[in-house]
């Protein structure tokens, strides 16, 4: 289907626009930030052009679908750099203040006097979880049929957009970043406590706090999981509960931030039906007119044209010997005219 846009195309397209357009006029179109988002976006929208073309192509699609997870993921480690270049003030002690509003204290340091080393082996290891719950189910689409795939990418990376988004409107460094003297038992484990650590530290964009992407996206799986395989569905959601709680163990989020990537989840879940639904009306329709004109079945070639001219003249005429014949024509430009008499379908 050459001329289809995926729904997550349609928004990465727009998001890469926008931040492009914004980071044009704010740090200049010389800045290095901004030439990186206008070339991501510009080759992140031919490619798609490109393979789109060769959809017919054994396998392409996969490519297609793929370039989508890259693409996600060029934005989200751009927030690092485009932030500070957009002039965004880091938002932690609004964020810190919600927390004590709601709980008296952000769980994140309250959580601390449990902080021992198979504690945080263990969640440092659920944290990690999340990378695996994506990449395995992505994994697990990719290589099977062709309606699976999409459906998969379709769910998930639509919705990674309004997430990413979010990081611009409320920028944070989190709790153990911002507020280090609230913490006084360092966080100490194993293997997986080192390599999560390693992770986040190479990996993280810093200011990618809300919505917590790690309840918003889990979330998302969790109901793709739901509706397209029930036994994963089932398997996963104790894994959940335990990445969610990761997030406040380990001291990366303020718990707003996990609340904010719940309310994501629910505004997604009941808005991206009704997006999806208008898109499909709109490829319909194009298909339809392309087909429509393609067979000769045009508007224009479907009227029937009906046409009366009238044409007035005068004529002079002489006497041969072979009879009268006109020897002159003359037409009358003051009542000569075309008259339309009307169309027909």
């Amino acid at each position: 289907m050459p001329e289809r846009l995926y729904p997550h195309e349609v928004l990465l397209a727009a998001f890469g626009i926008v931040l492009s357009t914004a980071l044009v006029f704010v740090a200049g179109i010389s800045a290095t930030v901004t030439a990186q988002a206008v070339g991501g976006t510009v080759l992140f929208m031919g490619s798609v052009a490109l393979l789109a073309r060769l959809d017919a192509v054994a396998h392409v699609f996969r490519a297609r679908l793929l370039l989508a997870y890259l693409a996600t993921f060029f934005f989200y480690a751009s927030v690092k750099q485009a932030v500070p270049a957009l002039g965004l003030v880091t938002r932690d002690a609004w964020l810190l203040s919600a927390d004590v509003f709601l709980f008296g204290i952000t769980p994140a340091a309250w959580l601390q006097r449990w902080s021992t080393p198979w504690v945080n082996e263990l969640f440092s290891a659920s944290y990690l979880a999340f990378h695996g719950y994506l990449h395995l189910a992505m994994a697990w689409a990719l290589v099977g049929p062709r309606a699976r795939a999409e459906r998969f990418f379709i769910d998930v990376f639509s919705a990674y957009l309004p997430g990413i988004a979010g990081y611009y409107l409320m920028p944070a460094i989190g709790p153990v970043a911002a507020w280090p003297e609230l913490f006084t038992v360092p966080i100490e484990g194993g293997w997986f406590t080192q390599l999560n650590a390693a992770v986040v530290a190479s990996g993280s964009s810093t200011y990618d706090l809300f919505p917590s992407l790690h309840t918003y996206i889990t979330l998302v799986l969790l109901e793709h999981d739901r509706r397209q395989h029930p036994w994963r569905f089932r398997l996963m959601v104790p894994v959940a509960v335990a990445i969610l709680m990761s997030t406040l163990v380990l001291r990366y989020h303020y718990a707003v931030d996990l609340l904010a990537g719940a309310v994501w989840f629910m505004v997604f879940r009941a808005c991206f039906p009704g997006f999806r639904r208008a898109g499909r009306r709109g490829r319909r329709y194009r298909s339809t007119k392309r087909r429509r004109w393609a067979s000769g079945d045009s508007p224009v070639r479907a009227l029937k044209e009906e046409w009366t001219v009238v044409i007035r003249y005068t004529h002079d005429v002489e006497k041969t010997s072979e009879g009268w014949r006109i020897r002159r024509v003359m037409l009358a430009p003051s009542t000569t005219g075309a008259t339309l008499w009307g169309w027909s379908a």
